[in-house]
């Protein structure tokens, strides 16, 4: 599966959410080309697509926006996913607050019709180290459904993009259509 993921902007937190989900997504398989919007040619060629923007005046960035527009038609034919990195999400609780939050994106699934979308505060995305075997170990408990709470919330990212993965094959018809027994 080839799959496009791409950011408005071209460094910062997005940039490093986007890089999460990309290095997840190829561990598990998938071919990904990782590109800033602003270096998006066309979306053609890709099997799915993982876009993601900044929360920007409650919304997202105006490249962003403009990069859905530009390409709708194609976005609407083939599996499309969002992510929306909002700092202050760390502080934000309960319901009513997640209500607010889908509203940031409102706008956009108003134009394309995401599969999934990925909310993250962006808490712990830049500065960190890898520990041989950590990330091999996280995959297992990804796969086999063994993330405890505070393992979830701390590797957010990685979760989703895991789960996005899995939910892009059974969409594309390139993966299991229900759950795997005997492994």
């Amino acid at each position: 599966m080839k799959i496009l993921v791409t950011f408005a902007g071209s460094a910062g937190v997005t940039s490093s959410v986007a890089d999460r989900i990309a290095r997840v997504m190829t561990g598990l398989g998938a071919e990904v080309t990782l590109l800033p919007m602003s270096g998006v040619r066309t979306v053609r060629g890709f099997s799915a697509v993982v876009a993601g923007s900044i929360e920007h005046g409650r919304g997202w960035m105006p490249e962003a926006m403009e990069f859905i527009r530009v390409n709708q038609v194609l976005l609407k034919k083939k599996p499309l996913a969002l992510f929306t990195v909002i700092p202050s999400l760390g502080s934000e609780k309960g319901a009513e607050s997640r209500m607010v939050i889908m509203q940031y994106t409102a706008h956009v699934r108003g134009m394309v019709h995401p599969v999934s979308e990925g909310f993250f505060s962006g808490e712990g995305v830049t500065g960190q180290k890898a520990v041989p075997g950590e990330r091999s170990k996280f995959k297992l408990r990804i796969l086999f459904s063994l993330l405890k709470e505070s393992e979830f919330r701390s590797h957010e990212v990685e979760t989703w993009a895991a789960r996005l993965h899995e939910k892009l094959l059974q969409v594309t018809g390139k993966g299991p259509t229900g759950p795997v027994h005997g492994a």
